[in-house]
């Protein structure tokens, strides 16, 4: 699934604001475990059904200058003073991030990159409730929903079709094609790895969350 800055995709984003908390993305700092700052925020990243993925954070001269990403569901933010925490993060970590460009495109070899640095965190967030969220959430990752590959057994004796509801059944699997996009049915793979995206409440996320739904009710009624 493609990404995009905030300010592509969301060209007017500085004017729909929530209690101004969000019009300066720039103006926030991140730090670590241990309130270690290893930079500040630059961007978002957001998909092309308008929800925030990533945190662009420029560690600038505490860490070889480079720009990271950070799965918004892992970023607490402290909106009174501007910063974004992340529990559980290492300097270390933080160095051994894939670096982010601007012009770069972030394909899946990338982002699993990405998230296998996170793992440790995402796990650790198997226990919160997720707004808008309808999955279970098991070790860091939402429950994947019937007809996901990842489900399929192996072919042979053990994929029989006598049982219609047996898991990987094939007649299960949905379409491949356009009906494949993501759906309540089929969620994105960010909708399943509720352990680096879900947003919640305990990691004051809904400040984010409101904003988010401003953007996109503003650009689909544009």
């Amino acid at each position: 699934m493609p990404l995009y800055r905030l300010k592509d995709y969301y060209p007017d984003y500085r004017e729909t604001l929530v209690d101004g908390q969000m019009d300066k993305i720039s103006s926030y700092s991140v730090y670590t475990e241990g309130d270690d700052k290893v930079g500040t925020a630059k961007d978002l990243l957001v998909d092309d059904s308008g929800h925030f993925r990533y945190l662009v954070v420029d560690t600038g001269p505490w860490i070889f200058g480079k720009n990271v990403l950070l799965p918004i569901g892992l970023a607490k933010f402290d909106y009174n003073q501007t910063r974004v925490y992340v529990d559980g993060l290492t300097k270390s970590q933080v160095e051994h991030l894939p670096e982010y460009n601007d012009d770069m495109v972030v394909d899946d070899t990338y982002e699993n990159n990405v998230r296998s640095v996170y793992q440790p965190i995402a796990k650790g967030r198997s226990t919160r409730q997720f707004m808008g969220n309808t999955y279970t959430v098991t070790n860091g990752q939402s429950e994947v929903l019937a007809g996901d590959l990842r489900r399929m057994p192996p072919l042979g004796n053990t994929a029989t079709i006598a049982d219609p509801t047996r898991e990987g059944d094939l007649r299960r699997m949905g379409p491949i094609g356009e009906s494949a996009r993501p759906t309540a049915a089929h969620p994105s793979i960010y909708d399943q790895e509720t352990g680096y995206y879900g947003l919640s409440e305990e990691d004051n996320h809904g400040p984010l969350r409101s904003y988010e739904e401003r953007l996109r009710a503003r650009r689909q009624g544009s």
